[in-house]
């Protein structure tokens, strides 16, 4: 047992300076500042507890014994005073300053290497960890590690401070010394049980931190489903459930830290009692004077000033540490092996040819297993299967989002996980069943530019970018736009609450087509549009976008017989390749088509 907490402090303290030295490495000023400034405060704490004494030494005590006191002497010491004063108050703004500056700094540091790191990790990570989780280790993590540095410099300069303190009451008195470091063991002995008392429910506050975030993103990203079906009640007792054991886990672990704190401040204000006792009988025989006697009173009661310090940011080290330690195991995510050697994408239409692709997610069984099909450039190829047959994962494969666990997709020769990413995102555009939509305009979420300003009406705005008439065209959105209050300048709230959900896909998939893809991958992007529309986009694009290949996910029997081929997927293997006609030949395939069609017309 032993061993293990030895073990466990060992590794506290090689966090902690990993989590000081990525601190000083990101914000060097602000840290050096800081600690000049903590020096400068401790060290005219000790300058004013030695000018009271010389004060009570050279101006009060001659006052009562002769009633006179020179001029000089008390210009001097009103003078020393006052320059002690304004290094103190200085010392205290640089100290502020800089604790602030520290903390918002690398708060914002961690956050946006966090939300860096988020971007270029694999989707498969997206799919395995809750958002609610994710934007914890973005807002409560990185504040609570970015409190550790910021503290820093104080605690330092309040070390420094008491070492200042103790040799320079050596010097003047070694047994008012010997008296006051009695305290120094006392207060070891208690911060060693403070870290120990307060580790693990300052690691129970921050990760349930992570919980009531997690819970309380699901209820309000849900909030459709929430209230039609009537579990309002369910959801706020489930967060009123997170947040009380919040709340229980804050209570105990301020109940501990105020326990010691308590403890640790009456240790220095024990000692300074002892030392006006023991000071009272050194005075009496002039071993000391009574200025002397003064300071020493003066600094043993503010040294409950860097005690305190010390001791709050002992107390809140294993809080700072497990903020730290999510977001740290956030950033130590392997990403994706770099590009070796990238091949460049030859020009012109793509033909995409997939070889005994084969992929399965972390934990689950084989979502692909040797699919294998060819599409000519410029053709259309449609994707169909049952629930669960590997339709999506496909796609995905396709875009490069997740990488297969053995085969290969080429795209005009080049194998796709070779080729540089610019030149994928240059090549390849997808719009998927559930789209997203920022808060922005809709010509904004078309262009992906929220800054540019367009026109209220969609000819105008088309001369600001043709990409945007185009699209908007093809995707048989003009229509809706041009019918919203400010056109394409309109807002269409967060992720596209304003419009229907066959509305947001059109939007999508005009986003797609604005990208002038050379491969188009719509996963489902056309479920929620009503079948007429959806004909004429499908239409639409076979006329309109002959250089562009396209890959299309669908369970739609009129999007079927429109592609050139349909590759038929059963438990993420190819169960055949042809026309929608020649398909149909085949039991399960007609069987499945025939049940959608059934489900489309009852809904």
């Amino acid at each position: 047992m032993t061993d293990q907490r030895t073990a466990g402090r060992f590794k506290q303290v090689r966090r902690s300076r990993a989590l000081l030295l990525a601190a000083f490495r990101a914000h060097p000023g602000p840290i050096a500042w800081g600690l000049v400034g903590s020096l400068l405060y401790g060290t005219s704490l000790v300058a004013w507890s030695v000018a009271l004494g010389v004060l009570c030494n050279d101006v009060v005590i001659p006052r009562f014994d002769d009633g006179h006191v020179a001029t000089g002497t008390v210009l001097a010491v009103l003078v020393a005073v006052a320059a002690v004063g304004v290094v103190q108050g200085s010392a205290g703004l640089i100290r502020r300053w800089t604790l602030v500056v520290t903390r918002a700094r690398f708060d914002a540091t961690l956050r946006d290497a966090v939300v860096r790191r988020y971007h270029q990790l694999p989707m498969t990570y997206h799919q395995a960890h809750s958002t609610g989780q994710k934007l914890a280790h973005v807002t409560t993590d990185a504040e609570a590690a970015a409190e550790l540095p910021a503290r820093l410099p104080d605690v330092l300069g309040m070390l420094v401070l008491f070492v200042v303190t103790v040799g320079w009451v050596v010097v003047v008195d070694p047994v008012l010394a010997l008296v006051g470091g009695m305290m120094i063991p006392a207060l070891l002995l208690v911060n060693s049980v403070y870290q120990k008392q307060v580790e693990v429910p300052a690691e129970a506050v921050q990760e349930r931190l992570g919980r009531v975030t997690e819970v309380a993103h699901e209820s309000f990203d849900g909030a459709a489903l929430v209230k039609t079906l009537g579990r309002d009640r369910v959801e706020r007792d489930r967060f009123a459930a997170e947040a009380a054991g919040l709340r229980d886990a804050k209570i105990r672990l301020a109940v501990r830290e105020w326990m010691l704190d308590s403890l640790v401040e009456s240790i220095p204000t024990v000692t300074s009692l002892v030392i006006v006792i023991v000071g009272a009988f050194r005075v009496n025989s002039g071993a000391i004077t009574v200025g002397a006697l003064v300071s020493f009173v003066n600094v043993f009661a503010m040294l409950v000033v860097p005690v305190r310090t010390i001791g709050n940011v002992l107390g809140d080290v294993p809080r700072m540490l497990a903020g730290y330690t999510r977001v740290q195991a956030v950033l130590d995510e392997p990403l994706p092996p770099a590009t070796a050697d990238p091949q460049p994408l030859p020009d012109g239409p793509l033909d995409v040819r997939v070889q005994d692709l084969s992929f399965a997610y972390p934990g689950g069984a084989a979502a692909l297993s040797g699919v294998s099909f060819h599409v000519p450039a410029g053709a259309t190829v449609a994707i169909t299967g049952g629930t669960g047959s590997g339709k999506s994962t496909l796609l995905l494969a396709l875009t490069g989002l997740v990488p297969p666990a053995g085969g290969t997709v080429l795209l005009n020769g080049a194998d796709l996980s070779r080729i540089s990413p610019a030149d994928r995102v240059a090549a390849v555009a997808a719009a998927f069943q559930e789209p997203f939509l920022f808060a922005g305009s809709l010509a904004g979420n078309v262009l992906l530019d929220f800054d540019a300003s367009v026109s209220a009406s969609a000819s105008d705005s088309a001369a600001a970018d043709p990409r945007l008439d185009e699209a908007l065209r093809l995707a048989r959105a003009t229509a809706l736009v041009d019918g919203q209050p400010n056109g394409a300048d309109t807002p269409v709230g967060e992720r596209g609450v304003t419009l229907s959900g066959g509305e947001r896909q059109r939007i999508a998939l005009a986003r797609a087509l604005a990208h002038r893809p050379r491969l188009l991958l719509l996963d489902e992007a056309t479920s929620a549009v009503d079948a007429t529309t959806r004909q004429e986009i499908m239409s639409g694009l076979a006329t309109g976008l002959t250089s562009t290949t396209t890959i299309v996910v669908t369970t739609s029997a009129a999007t079927l017989a429109l592609a050139d081929a349909v590759v038929y997927l059963q438990q993420g293997r190819v169960a055949g390749i042809g026309s929608h006609a020649d398909l149909l030949r085949i039991d399960g395939y007609d069987r499945l088509i025939r049940a959608y069609e059934r489900e489309r017309v009852q809904a």
